[in-house]
C-alpha cells in the first residue's frame, strides 16, 4: 500500500488574512448599507463605502480561496440550502411589492389599542364634519419638538397625516424647534418640547389668530381633537347697542371692536323700534344666534312705555340686557337709568334697582370725590375676575343700587363690586349740579347729617334661572368707556367687556365644546399588590430565562448520548 502525503500548504505560502475575514467584512459592509438606506435621506456616501467594501471583500475571498468558495458553491451548503436561499430571496422579493403597492395606495392599518397612528371614530366623524363645512375656518397644528424628540416627531406624524387627509386639506401640521424658534413658543405660551398648539387661522390673511389658540400639553388624540373643535366653533353673538338720547355709545368703541375683531361678534347700533319691526332683518330672542345682548350706554330720557314693553318681552323670553347708568339728567331729575318705569319692572322681576341718589367719597376718589375708586369687587363672578389685575374700579358720579332683601322667584343676584366705608350718598342731584364755583361744588358734596353712609353696591348681576335672562348693572358709563380702557391702574375695561361675556354665556360657549371622552377599557390603569409583584418578578427574573436554559442543557445532553 502506498501512503500518501497530505496537501497542506507550506506554513510561509499561509495568506497573512485568513480567507474566512472575507465574507464576514462582505456581510458587515451590506449590513452598514441596508441601515444608511433606511437612515431619513436615503443612501449616503456611508452606505455606498459599505457596498463598495463588501465588493471588494467577495473578489478578494475569490482571489485567495478560490477552493472555498467553489466549494460553498458546490458542497453540501449549497445543495440544501440554494433551495432556503431562494426561497427567502422570492419572500423578500413578494414583501417589497405588496409594500411597494400598499404605499403607493395610501393603505393604512394601525394595530394599535389606543389608535396611536390613525383617528378613532369619532375623531374621524368630527374631522369630516369639519372638512364639509365651508363656514369654519382652516386649522394649524403647531409641534413643539426639539432636536432631541425627533423620534417622537416621526412617530406622530402619521396621526397629524391622518388629520390633514380626513379633513380634505383643512387642518394642517407644522414643526417648531422651541430652542431655535424662542419667539414663536413664548408667543403660544409654550414651556417646554413636546407641547402642541392648536390655532385658527384667518379667513382673509392666512395668519394665526393667535388670541384664540388652544395649547396641548401632548399629543394624545382626545386632547388634541377637542382642541380642534373648540379653535373650530364659530358662535353667532351680537351686542346691540341701542342709540338712546344723550347716550354714550360711540364712546365705547374700545369694546365694539374688541367683540368685534377679536371674538368675531355681530356689533350694531340699533333702536328699540328696529329691533321689535316684524320687517326688520333682525330678530329679538332668535334661536339661531348662540347669544345677544342689548346694551343701554348712558341716557337722559327715560323709556317711552313702548320702548319699555320691548325690552320686557325681550327680558321675559330669556334675552339679555345690560346697563352702564349715566349722569345726565332731564327736567324731572332722573336719567334713563334712575327712572321709575324702569327701575319699577328690575325691581319686580330680578330684585336690583338704581337708586336717584350719587355716591361721594372724600377719601377713596381719583380727581374728586363724584370720582369714587371702588376697590372691594366680587371674587366669584367672571366679570370681576376674568383678566382683572388691578382691583380697581373708578365710577363717575354713580348712583347707588339697591339689590332687594327678598329676591323674585328663581332669580340670583350677585354684587359686583361696592363703594369703600367712607363713602356716603347726596341726593340733591340739582344743586350739585347747579354749582358753578369750587366753593360752591365742595359744599355741595360735603357729607352733612342725615347722608346715607357706605359702603354702597355700585355693580350687580342678575339672573333668572328658569327663563335664563342675565340683567348687569353698573352705575357708571365710564365702566366700559374709552377714556378709562387705556388706564393701566384700573380695570374698569376688562370688567366692562367681560360683563357682555357673562351676560351672553360666551365664556361657557367655548368650555362645553368636548365631545371626545376617552373611556377605552385599555386605558384603565391596573394595580397589582406586593405578592402578585413578587410572583411577577419570579416568573420573568428566574423562571423563563433558568427554564430555558435548563431546556437547552437538557437537549444538549439527550443529542450527546444519542452520539456515544
Amino acid at each position: 500500500m502506498t501512503q500518501q502525503t497530505p496537501n497542506v500548504t507550506p506554513e510561509n505560502e499561509q495568506p497573512i488574512i485568513p480567507p474566512g475575514v472575507f465574507p464576514i467584512i462582505a456581510i458587515v459592509g451590506v449590513i452598514v448599507a441596508l441601515i444608511n438606506a433606511s437612515a431619513p435621506g436615503g443612501m449616503t456616501v456611508l452606505g455606498y463605502g459599505g457596498l463598495g467594501f463588501a465588493v471588494l471583500a467577495l473578489l478578494a475571498w475569490v482571489l485567495i480561496a478560490p477552493r472555498q468558495v467553489l466549494g460553498l458553491l458546490s458542497g453540501r451548503t449549497a445543495r440544501y440550502g440554494g433551495t432556503s436561499l431562494l426561497v427567502t430571496l422570492l419572500v423578500l422579493i413578494v414583501l417589497i411589492g405588496i409594500y411597494t403597492v400598499v404605499r403607493g395606495q395610501q393603505i393604512r392599518l394601525d394595530l394599535t389599542e389606543r389608535d396611536d397612528f390613525s383617528l378613532t371614530e369619532q375623531s374621524r366623524e368630527a374631522m369630516e364634519g369639519i372638512g364639509s363645512d365651508p363656514t369654519l375656518p382652516r386649522v394649524r397644528i403647531i409641534g413643539f419638538y426639539g432636536s432631541s424628540q425627533a423620534a417622537r416627531r416621526d412617530q406622530d406624524t402619521p396621526l397629524l397625516e391622518d388629520y390633514t387627509t380626513t379633513s380634505g386639506g383643512k387642518i394642517e401640521y407644522q414643526f417648531v424647534d422651541p430652542e431655535l424658534s424662542p419667539t414663536i413658543a413664548d408667543t403660544y405660551g409654550v414651556t417646554r418640547a413636546g407641547q402642541l398648539v392648536v390655532v385658527p387661522l384667518d379667513p382673509a390673511t392666512g395668519e394665526p389668530n393667535t388670541d384664540s389658540a388652544e395649547l396641548v400639553q401632548s399629543l394624545t388624540q382626545t386632547e388634541l381633537t377637542n382642541a380642534i373643535l373648540k379653535v373650530s366653533a364659530q358662535g353667532d353673538f351680537r351686542a346691540y347697542f341701542l342709540p338712546v338720547q344723550d347716550g354714550t355709545a360711540d364712546q365705547m368703541l374700545e369694546i365694539q371692536t374688541g367683540l368685534n375683531e377679536q371674538l368675531d361678534w355681530t356689533v350694531e347700533t340699533r333702536s328699540l323700534v328696529e329691533l321689535a319691526s316684524p320687517q326688520g332683518d333682525v330678530r329679538l330672542n332668535d334661536p339661531n344666534l348662540d347669544g345677544e345682548v342689548m346694551v343701554i350706554a348712558g341716557g337722559s330720557t327715560p323709556l317711552a312705555d313702548e320702548e319699555l314693553q320691548i325690552i320686557q318681552n325681550y327680558l321675559a323670553a330669556g334675552g339679555d340686557l345690560v346697563i352702564f347708568a349715566a349722569t345726565g339728567l332731564n327736567a324731572e331729575g332722573t336719567s334713563l337709568a334712575t327712572a321709575e318705569n324702569l327701575n319699577a319692572y328690575l325691581e319686580a322681576n330680578f330684585g336690583v334697582r338704581f337708586n336717584n341718589d350719587v355716591v361721594v367719597d372724600q377719601r377713596q376718589a381719583f380727581q374728586s370725590p363724584l370720582i369714587p375708586v371702588a376697590t372691594d369687587l366680587d371674587l366669584t363672578n367672571f366679570i370681576t375676575t376674568s383678566s382683572v389685575t388691578q382691583g380697581v374700579l373708578i365710577f363717575e358720579a354713580p348712583p347707588s343700587i339697591t339689590i332687594s332683601d327678598t329676591l323674585p322667584a328663581n332669580v340670583t343676584v350677585t354684587p359686583l363690586t361696592r363703594s369703600s366705608a367712607s363713602s356716603y350718598t347726596k341726593t340733591d342731584l340739582a344743586a350739585i349740579m347747579a354749582a358753578d364755583t369750587n366753593e360752591a361744588a365742595a359744599a355741595a358734596v360735603n357729607q352733612a347729617e342725615g347722608d346715607a353712609v357706605g359702603p354702597f353696591v355700585l355693580g350687580a348681576a342678575a339672573e333668572n334661572t328658569v327663563t335664563g335672562s342675565r340683567v348687569v348693572l353698573f352705575s357708571s358709563t365710564a365702566i366700559g368707556a374709552d377714556t378709562f380702557a387705556l388706564f393701566a391702574n384700573a380695570d374698569n375695561f376688562a370688567v366692562g367687556f367681560n360683563s357682555l361675556i357673562w351676560a351672553t354665556r360666551f365664556d361657557e360657549f367655548f368650555s362645553q365644546i368636548t365631545v371626545l371622552q376617552d373611556t377605552r377599557p385599555q386605558d384603565a390603569p391596573m394595580a397589582a399588590d406586593v405578592a402578585t409583584l413578587n410572583n411577577i418578578r419570579i416568573l420573568t427574573v428566574f423562571l423563563l430565562p433558568f427554564g430555558i436554559l435548563l431546556i437547552g442543557v437538557w437537549v444538549w445532553w439527550t443529542n450527546r448520548e444519542r452520539a456515544r
